[in-house]
């Protein structure tokens, strides 16, 4: 036998093994490149996850409703308003949030304020284009006068937004600017505001809901909305009115009865409306309020002749007299 030479009982055991080879580059990926795939992948998604939660703060969707950029604006809205209409817990983070409730609660009676003044200021500008038109022996074009009340159809699309997103809340800080609302009858822009006036309504019923979810609440976030509510009840401005009002609607307290927007005593006023469709959202919104008017305003509402006017919508902004 030669030297080196394997002998004849070592080469017959090794003879069912199968022949050794260096691991090829398929194999390496298998071993080490994608698991280390999966675990970047994942690394990546829980970041994006923890970015959009934290980009989609109250604080983020008010800063957003605030920008000068119209675009950026009705944005914000539109992922805000997906987000207050889901009925999982996750939304409690906006829907359960009294600074952020008082926050819309400001805004829209800034922009309320806005609309009335351009409500004016465009009846005001129509007179005098009428004036004009009647000074050159002409009829005033109804394209002009179509055109100065789109500027107001604007604020009432953002108006709408803001007292939508208001009724979809647990903390009901949005009643005293609902009631509001509902309530004005006089306005330049009879068509808009009669529109504007059903959709208030319906977002006042909605928040009767969702403040009856209240309850449903876990125990340490209903405390933490009625200290917040409390300490901002204690000042003497609006916002601490319609924070005195929240917790009359949530635990019975608020202070001075005569400070307190009753929704029973509101629906009763509308419930006089002659807005035949308007009537008949009081007694729908009677579901989810109650007081001393509920009852009578009923019956009354039980015996109505159908009076009045109605306007039927037939396009986003236009309506129709029957």
């Amino acid at each position: 036998m030669q030297p080196g030479q394997p002998n004849s009982s070592t080469a017959a055991s090794n003879s069912g093994l199968p022949p050794v080879e260096p691991p090829s580059g398929r194999f390496i990926a298998q071993l080490f490149v994608v698991p280390g795939l999966i675990v970047l992948v994942v690394v990546m998604v829980l970041m994006g996850l923890f970015y959009l939660t934290s980009r989609q703060s109250p604080e983020y969707f008010l800063r957003q409703l605030d920008s000068d950029n119209a675009d950026i604006r009705w944005r914000g809205a539109a992922d805000l308003a997906q987000i207050l209409k889901r009925p999982e817990a996750g939304s409690l983070r906006w829907k359960a949030d009294s600074h952020f409730a008082l926050e819309l609660a400001q805004r829209l009676r800034t922009s309320l304020d806005e609309l009335y003044r351009t409500e004016k200021e465009t009846a005001e500008q129509i007179t005098r284009t009428e004036q004009q038109a009647q000074a050159a022996g002409r009829a005033p074009s109804p394209a002009e006068i179509d055109a100065a009340w789109r500027k107001v159809a604007t604020l009432r699309n953002h108006v709408s937004f803001l007292a939508s997103a208001l009724g979809d809340l647990h903390v009901p800080v949005g009643v005293p600017l609902l009631a509001e609302m509902c309530m004005r009858e006089q306005s330049p822009d009879l068509k808009g505001n009669t529109l504007q006036r059903r959709k208030a309504l319906w977002s006042l019923a909605n928040l009767g809901a969702n403040t009856r979810g209240f309850t449903r609440l876990p125990a340490e976030k209903q405390a933490e909305i009625l200290a917040a509510l409390r300490a901002e009840g204690a000042g003497s401005e609006a916002r601490a009115a319609w924070a005195r009002t929240a917790l009359f609607y949530l635990d019975g307290s608020g202070g001075s009865e005569t400070a307190i927007v009753h929704v029973d005593v509101v629906l009763a006023r509308c419930a006089e409306a002659q807005d035949r469709y308007l009537r008949e959202q009081v007694a729908l919104a009677f579901n989810f309020w109650d007081g001393p008017l509920a009852e009578p305003t009923l019956l009354k509402l039980a015996r109505d002749d159908g009076h009045g006017t109605s306007i039927g919508v037939v396009g986003l902004d236009n309506g129709v007299f029957e």
